[in-house]
Protein backbone atom coordinates (compact mmCIF):
# COMPACT_ATOMS: atom_id res chain seq x y z
CA UNK A 1 0.00 0.00 0.00
CA UNK A 2 1.24 3.46 -0.86
CA UNK A 3 1.92 6.13 1.73
CA UNK A 4 -0.88 8.69 1.20
CA UNK A 5 1.31 11.38 2.78
CA UNK A 6 4.20 10.97 0.35
CA UNK A 7 3.78 13.21 -2.69
CA UNK A 8 4.19 12.13 -6.29
CA UNK A 9 7.18 13.98 -7.74
CA UNK A 10 6.00 15.77 -10.86
CA UNK A 11 7.60 18.00 -13.49
CA UNK A 12 6.19 21.30 -14.66
CA UNK A 13 5.54 20.65 -18.35
CA UNK A 14 3.94 23.95 -19.22
CA UNK A 15 3.21 27.27 -17.52
CA UNK A 16 0.59 29.64 -18.95
CA UNK A 17 0.39 33.25 -17.78
CA UNK A 18 -3.38 33.80 -17.57
CA UNK A 19 -3.37 37.29 -15.99
CA UNK A 20 -0.76 39.44 -14.26
CA UNK A 21 -1.12 37.36 -11.06
CA UNK A 22 -2.58 34.00 -12.21
CA UNK A 23 -0.68 31.15 -13.85
CA UNK A 24 -1.85 27.71 -14.94
CA UNK A 25 0.62 24.91 -14.30
CA UNK A 26 0.60 21.60 -16.19
CA UNK A 27 2.25 18.77 -14.25
CA UNK A 28 3.19 15.25 -15.31
CA UNK A 29 5.15 12.46 -13.66
CA UNK A 30 8.89 12.94 -14.02
CA UNK A 31 9.44 9.69 -15.90
CA UNK A 32 6.55 10.34 -18.32
CA UNK A 33 4.54 7.42 -16.93
CA UNK A 34 0.75 7.44 -16.77
CA UNK A 35 -0.77 8.95 -13.66
CA UNK A 36 -1.25 6.24 -11.01
CA UNK A 37 -4.55 7.81 -9.94
CA UNK A 38 -7.82 8.98 -11.44
CA UNK A 39 -9.65 12.18 -10.58
CA UNK A 40 -13.09 13.64 -11.14
CA UNK A 41 -14.27 17.23 -11.73
CA UNK A 42 -14.39 19.13 -8.44
CA UNK A 43 -11.54 17.34 -6.70
CA UNK A 44 -8.35 18.98 -5.45
CA UNK A 45 -4.76 18.13 -4.65
CA UNK A 46 -2.07 19.34 -2.30
CA UNK A 47 0.80 20.85 -4.25
CA UNK A 48 4.28 21.07 -2.69
CA UNK A 49 7.08 23.45 -3.54
CA UNK A 50 9.95 21.62 -1.91
CA UNK A 51 11.62 23.71 0.75
CA UNK A 52 8.88 26.37 0.67
CA UNK A 53 5.64 24.63 1.71
CA UNK A 54 2.45 23.17 0.33
CA UNK A 55 -1.11 24.27 -0.33
CA UNK A 56 -4.33 22.80 -1.71
CA UNK A 57 -5.54 23.77 -5.19
CA UNK A 58 -8.41 22.57 -7.36
CA UNK A 59 -7.56 20.39 -10.32
CA UNK A 60 -8.47 22.53 -13.31
CA UNK A 61 -8.32 20.16 -16.28
CA UNK A 62 -10.75 17.52 -17.43
CA UNK A 63 -10.02 13.95 -16.36
CA UNK A 64 -10.49 12.96 -20.01
CA UNK A 65 -7.14 14.61 -20.78
CA UNK A 66 -4.92 11.79 -19.64
CA UNK A 67 -1.31 11.99 -18.53
CA UNK A 68 -1.25 15.29 -16.68
CA UNK A 69 -3.00 17.55 -14.22
CA UNK A 70 -3.38 21.30 -14.30
CA UNK A 71 -4.06 23.89 -11.65
CA UNK A 72 -4.53 27.64 -11.88
CA UNK A 73 -2.89 29.60 -9.08
CA UNK A 74 -3.20 33.24 -8.05
CA UNK A 75 -0.07 34.78 -6.51
CA UNK A 76 -1.15 35.65 -2.95
CA UNK A 77 1.32 34.22 -0.42
CA UNK A 78 4.44 32.23 0.38
CA UNK A 79 3.60 29.00 -1.48
CA UNK A 80 1.89 30.68 -4.42
CA UNK A 81 4.83 33.10 -4.81
CA UNK A 82 7.19 30.12 -4.81
CA UNK A 83 5.06 28.38 -7.47
CA UNK A 84 5.01 31.49 -9.63
CA UNK A 85 8.82 31.67 -9.45
CA UNK A 86 9.24 28.14 -10.88
CA UNK A 87 10.05 27.35 -14.52
CA UNK A 88 9.20 24.59 -16.99
CA UNK A 89 11.22 21.51 -16.02
CA UNK A 90 11.20 22.23 -12.29
CA UNK A 91 9.76 19.60 -9.96
CA UNK A 92 6.92 19.87 -7.45
CA UNK A 93 5.04 17.42 -5.28
CA UNK A 94 1.39 16.39 -5.62
CA UNK A 95 -0.78 14.50 -3.14
CA UNK A 96 -4.32 13.55 -3.98
CA UNK A 97 -6.79 13.67 -5.47
CA UNK A 98 -8.95 14.51 -2.49
CA UNK A 99 -12.51 15.66 -1.90
CA UNK A 100 -15.86 14.87 -3.40
CA UNK A 101 -16.44 15.37 -7.08
CA UNK A 102 -19.28 17.30 -8.64
CA UNK A 103 -22.42 15.13 -9.08
CA UNK A 104 -22.24 15.26 -12.90
CA UNK A 105 -24.69 12.37 -13.38
CA UNK A 106 -27.32 14.20 -11.29
CA UNK A 107 -26.97 17.30 -13.49
CA UNK A 108 -27.50 15.64 -16.88
CA UNK A 109 -30.51 17.14 -18.64
CA UNK A 110 -31.05 19.88 -16.07
CA UNK A 111 -30.81 23.60 -16.69
CA UNK A 112 -29.37 26.25 -14.46
CA UNK A 113 -31.54 29.09 -13.13
CA UNK A 114 -29.60 31.56 -15.26
CA UNK A 115 -30.39 29.63 -18.45
CA UNK A 116 -34.12 29.88 -17.77
CA UNK A 117 -34.05 33.63 -17.21
CA UNK A 118 -34.69 33.37 -13.47
CA UNK A 119 -32.42 34.97 -10.94
CA UNK A 120 -30.25 32.63 -8.91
Amino acid sequence: MENIYEPYVMTLQEITQETSDIKTFRLALRDGAELPFEFEPGQFGVFSVFGKGEAPFGIANSPTRAGYIECSVKRVGKVTNALHDLSVGDVVGFRGPYGNSFPIEDMVGKTSPSSTGRAA
